[in-house]
C-alpha cells in the first residue's frame, strides 16, 4: 500500500490523549480507535503523576476549541480500561468506550500473528511534544527481538514524548503491528542523575540561612532560580534528544484478549 493512501485512511482514527489538572495540560499521548474504544500505552495514562481529567481530541478537531475535546473524569476513565499491561510488561491499555464523536471515524484493526521482517517499511503516526497536528513517519524495522517474554520492535524512527501510544503500521497491510512505547537516546540516565542533582541542590537553598545580599540581590534566592532554569533545560534535552531509534512493543497480546473478550487487567 502507498504510505500516503495509507495515512490518508487512517489518520481520522489517531487521537491525541490530554491529561489534565484543574483545566491545564499535565501530560499528553497518542491513541488509537479499535473496535469497541481506544488503545494506548499503560505508562501513558499512569506516569502522569497527579490528573483529575483526560481530554481526547483528533487531529480534525480545532485545537483552541475545547468544545470538540471528549473529556472524562479521572475516575470515569479509569472505569473504562479494561485491559492493561504494565509499563515494564506490554505496556498497553485498552480503553473501552463508544462515544458519538468516534462515529465515522477510522477504526484500526491488528494484524493476526504477524510475520514482521528486518528491513520492512512500517508507519507509524502521532502528536509528538503535544503538538496539536498529526505527525506521520515512514521507517523500517531494524531489530526484533524479546525482552522479558515480550516481543519488541526497534524501528529506525524518530519517537519523541507524547507518539507513546500510537500505531505502528505494516505499509504492507495496514493493519496495526505495534504500539510506540518510547525512543532510545543513549541519555536517559545521565540526563536522569542531573535533574535529580539539581533538584536535590534546589531543596537545599531552601533551609533556613543567613542571607547575603549583592545590591540588593539575595544570592541565595539567585542561585536557587537559576538552578531552577537549568532544571528546565536539562528537562526538556533530555524530551528532545533523539538518535533516530525507537520502540514498539507486538501487538499480538492485546489482539488476543480483546478476540477472545478477556477483559481482566494484569496485576
Amino acid at each position: 500500500m502507498d504510505a500516503m493512501e495509507l495515512i490518508a485512511k487512517v489518520r481520522s482514527g489517531v487521537a491525541q490523549v490530554r491529561l489534565e489538572r484543574e483545566g491545564k495540560t499535565v501530560a499528553t499521548g497518542t491513541a488509537f480507535l479499535v473496535q469497541g474504544g481506544l488503545v494506548t500505552n499503560s505508562h501513558v495514562i499512569r506516569k502522569a503523576g497527579d490528573y483529575d481529567a483526560v481530554a481526547i481530541r483528533f487531529d480534525d478537531n480545532h485545537p483552541e476549541d475545547t468544545t470538540q475535546y471528549i473529556r472524562l473524569a479521572k475516575a470515569s476513565f479509569d472505569d473504562a480500561v479494561v485491559a492493561e499491561s504494565s509499563e515494564s510488561d506490554a505496556d498497553y491499555a485498552y480503553v473501552h468506550l463508544d462515544e458519538d464523536e468516534f462515529g465515522g471515524r477510522h477504526r484500526f484493526t491488528f494484524a493476526k500473528s504477524p510475520r514482521l521482517d528486518v528491513g520492512q517499511q512500517v508507519v507509524f503516526v502521532g502528536f509528538p511534544f503535544g503538538m496539536p497536528q498529526l505527525t506521520c513517519h515512514l521507517g523500517h524495522v531494524s531489530s526484533l527481538h524479546i525482552r522479558n517474554g515480550v516481543d519488541i520492535i526497534q524501528i529506525d524512527g524518530s519517537v519523541n514524548g507524547g507518539n507513546s501510544g500510537g500505531p505502528l503500521l505494516s505499509l504492507e497491510s495496514g493493519q496495526v503491528v505495534g504500539i510506540v512505547t518510547r525512543a532510545w537516546t543513549g541519555l536517559e540516565t545521565k540526563f536522569d542523575d542531573l535533574l535529580e542533582a539539581l533538584r536535590k541542590n534546589q531543596e537545599v537553598l531552601k533551609q533556613p540561612r543567613a542571607h547575603v545580599s549583592i545590591g540588593g540581590i539575595d544570592t541565595m534566592d539567585a542561585f536557587r532560580a537559576t538552578l531552577a532554569a537549568v532544571e528546565q533545560v536539562a528537562y526538556h534535552l533530555r524530551r528532545s534528544a533523539n538518535v533516530g531509534i525507537g520502540y514498539a512493543f507486538a501487538s499480538e497480546e492485546l489482539r488476543k484478549r480483546i478476540a477472545e473478550g478477556e477483559f481482566r487487567r494484569h496485576p
